[in-house]
């Protein structure tokens, strides 16, 4: 079966490489050169990728599950209240998943299909425990062996990254990769499931695209000429013509087996492999960064160059808003980040200390660390500098050992904020350079969150932490992270075709008679850009009761066909309890009972605990009908054939830069300064929310 496709490019004058030609036909997935059995349907996820948001995002819960209780939380035992620098490293991946949570979501699919974990990946629907692992596997882009393994990738050349994927993909026992690729606008994560090339070096890469649930999504590649064509927006890839394009250095593999937790702890620098660590995300990707490795322009951000060590892949399609990516950066003992308009938001991570500036538009912020050392020694003598934009809102956050300080920077002022031996100084003046305000907070022995109000005065605060049970959970779930406890050894009972074609491959790139191959290109083309970030998706609305005549429940009774009032008809999904979701993840407002309802919920408990636990030894015969061993299912896998219901309190998964307030206030005396600080919080400036009662 051959799926039809249209022009799209066309040559390019001059001596440059050949334009990446458009293919006329694509093979069916089935019959793909290599194939690793994975289909969109039943192993993507049924749900598209989203924009995270309270209780989703990334807690302290999440990064003791990563990082382990003793890098993160201050106390030996008992509750865990995270260090400072924990906190902000938490933050700014809760700020980063805002963007989308693709990364998760292809590690998550790929992960359960290699173990054939129960039930398949696309009957689940989005679940608090579902989100919880789906936030700690997109964390993972931002540590050092996920980000080394992956800059090793983006070394090589698109020839090389294809060959890599027709030998893992034909062999289900060897390593598997989740793909990113890169435009002018940001990165996108995707699984590489099928390869098919001509005689020529010219294909597709088929993949499962978060962004496109139950679609045949695919890049094309052309190894002659280093070059690929992936359609990010457009519903019809083949008349795309604002595709995203590129060659060597933007497309990129990570092993699946760099995921394995827990990992060394970033929020000094050991994780991420660097002494110091930007991390800036922008809407209106509006600003430069001026360092000791020159000037870096946010519309110009490529993995691998100017100090860039990552860009996230997490982004959702876009509907209208603008998209924001979170890009890290290495950076020496001084940086200059110029914003010339909209939001947007600094972290920095250093041995002196990390910290944050949040801004809502024009101002310029300066960072300046003392010299790195190979010492494991504290030091001080971070300065983050802020210069304020008229009408702009600013909101300054510096972490200490101890302490976590927050500062309203205001208009047509510049404040500065130091960490020394024994306190944190703030200085606030006016455009003239005269001193306004000068604020001296002593280190305290004590985890503490304080707040700097406009006039100089110091309000403590009791920081946010999870509690016992919480903490010994979370260390308990970070020894599953992945459903298989040994990646590289680990498999999955694949159908006779893709077994019949497991074999040892050279690095090659391997092709098929041009005779024979359902892969063809055209040779006529057309222009083709970069894609554009304004296009939009217009979503449907909920679906009533009064839309509705009828439904077609099929024989399992977890899935049918709704019959709307139109005359139209929409495939849904039929939880245990009876709610019905469409495909596209709109609500249906009618219950049904699924007439098999308890043979379903007996079948997968007896399916539970047929299941044993994978060993991990290594095998070699791919070919073997045995079923092969897996982990032992989650007790709680029942529970992911439900609606996601939200938690009552969510106070154990917040973001760590959330305030909470104790019993009673501080006796820290008020400076007697004058005043330059407002005291209002700012939500677009400020990641802290006060509570009602102070310490």
């Amino acid at each position: 079966m051959l799926l039809s496709a249209a022009l799209l490019f066309a040559s390019c004058a001059g001596a440059s490489n050949p334009p990446l030609e458009a293919a006329v036909s694509v093979v069916a997935v089935e019959n793909a050169s290599s194939s690793l059995g994975f289909d969109v349907n039943r192993h993507g996820w049924f749900f598209e990728n989203y924009e995270a948001s309270e209780p989703q995002l990334f807690g302290v819960t999440d990064a003791v599950a990563l990082f382990g209780d003793a890098a993160v939380c201050v106390e030996i035992s008992g509750d865990c209240t995270p260090t400072p620098a924990a906190a902000e490293w938490i933050d700014m991946v809760a700020s980063a998943m805002e963007y989308g949570v693709c990364e998760g979501l292809t590690i998550a699919s790929v992960d359960r299909f290699l173990v054939g974990a129960a039930p398949e990946t696309g009957s689940l629907v989005l679940t608090s425990e579902l989100e919880r692992q789906i936030a700690r596997l997109f964390a993972t882009q931002f540590l050092h062996d996920v980000i080394a393994a992956t800059k090793d990738w983006r070394d090589q050349s698109v020839t090389d990254i294809v060959s890599e994927l027709q030998a893992s993909l034909a062999d289900p026992f060897a390593e598997q990769y989740t793909l990113g690729v890169y435009s002018k606008f940001g990165g996108h994560s995707v699984l590489p499931y099928a390869v098919d090339l001509d005689s020529q070096g010219r294909g597709v890469i088929f993949v499962y695209d978060p962004n496109w649930p139950g679609e045949k999504r695919y890049i094309e590649v052309d190894t002659q000429a280093n070059r690929w064509r992936f359609s990010y927006f457009a519903a019809d890839q083949v008349t795309d013509p604002e595709a995203w394009t590129g060659g060597n250095g933007r497309i990129d593999l990570t092993p699946l087996s760099v995921r394995e937790a827990p990992f060394s702890e970033p929020f000094k620098g050991s994780g991420t492999g660097v002494k110091q660590l930007l991390a800036i995300s922008s809407s209106a990707r509006n600003w430069t960064l001026t360092s000791a490795d020159g000037v870096l322009d946010a519309k110009s951000v490529v993995p691998g160059r100017d100090g860039v060590v990552a860009v996230t892949r997490g982004a959702p399609l876009d509907r209208g808003s603008q998209p924001t990516h979170l890009v890290l950066v290495e950076w020496s003992e001084d940086a200059e980040l110029q914003v010339e308009d909209g939001a947007a938001k600094l972290s920095l991570f250093t041995k002196a200390g990390a910290g944050s500036v949040v801004v809502s538009d024009t101002a310029t912020i300066k960072v300046q660390a003392p010299p790195s050392t190979d010492s494991d020694e504290e030091t001080t003598g971070l300065t983050i500098e802020v210069d304020v934009a008229k009408e702009t809102k600013a909101t300054v956050t510096i972490a200490s050992a101890t302490e976590r300080i927050q500062v309203k920077a205001e208009a047509d002022r510049r404040t500065s904020v130091q960490l020394a031996t024994s306190s944190t100084r703030i200085e606030v003046t006016d455009t003239q350079g005269i001193n306004v305000v000068t604020v001296e907070v002593p280190r305290s022995d004590e985890r503490l969150d304080i707040v700097v109000d406009k006039d100089g005065d110091i309000e403590t605060y009791v920081p946010q932490s999870i509690s016992v049970e919480e903490r010994i959970e979370a260390i308990e779930e970070s020894k599953e992270l992945l459903v298989g406890d040994d990646v590289t050894s680990r498999t999955v009972e694949v159908s006779s075709i893709v077994a019949e074609k497991v074999e040892i491959k050279d690095l090659g790139i391997n092709t098929t008679d041009e005779a024979k191959t359902t892969t063809t290109l055209d040779q006529r083309s057309a222009v083709s850009t970069d894609s554009k970030d304004d296009e939009e998706r217009t979503l449907p609305a909920d679906i009533t009761e009064n839309d509705v005549t009828g439904i077609r429940v099929n024989e399992a009774g977890d899935s049918g066909t709704l019959i709307l009032a139109n005359g139209s008809e929409i495939q849904v999904r039929i939880s245990s309890n009876g709610d019905v979701v469409t495909s596209d993840g709109r609500t249906v407002d009618i219950t049904v009972k699924p007439s098999k309802d308890e043979q379903k919920k007996e079948a997968d408990t007896t399916s539970d605990k047929n299941t044993t636990e994978r060993k991990k030894e290594e095998t070699t015969d791919s070919n073997k009908d045995e079923p092969l061993d897996k982990k032992e299912a989650d007790t709680t896998s029942d529970k992911n054939t439900t609606e996601r219901k939200k938690e009552e309190t969510t106070d154990s998964n917040k973001g760590a830069s959330d305030f909470k307030l104790g019993d009673s206030k501080s006796e820290t005396p008020k400076k007697d300064d004058p005043a330059s600080f407002d005291s209002e919080s700012d939500n677009r400036a400020s990641d802290f929310k006060l509570e009602d009662k102070k310490r």
